[in-house]
């Protein structure tokens, strides 16, 4: 049987909120420059996509960093 460390798993749980805020700054940050570059409408029509791909990418860089630091600490 595999015995998981507490203190792995509560700071796996802190990762995730942490990651997720990080995200979501990221994510508005991006937006907002943007934002400030294309002033065309068709541009503006395109802001959820670069909202969600951008927390996308920076949250599920951040699992796949947790992932491997979970790895390597067994």
């Amino acid at each position: 049987m595999v015995i998981v460390n507490p203190w792995i798993t509560l700071s796996s749980f802190v990762y995730f909120i942490v990651a997720g805020f990080g995200a979501f700054l990221f994510s508005r940050f991006i937006v907002e420059k943007y934002l400030e570059i294309f002033k065309s409408k068709f541009f503006k029509f395109l802001e959820p996509v670069v909202g969600i791909s951008s927390f996308s990418i920076f949250f599920g860089g951040a699992l796949t960093l947790l992932y491997y630091l979970l790895i390597m600490s067994q």
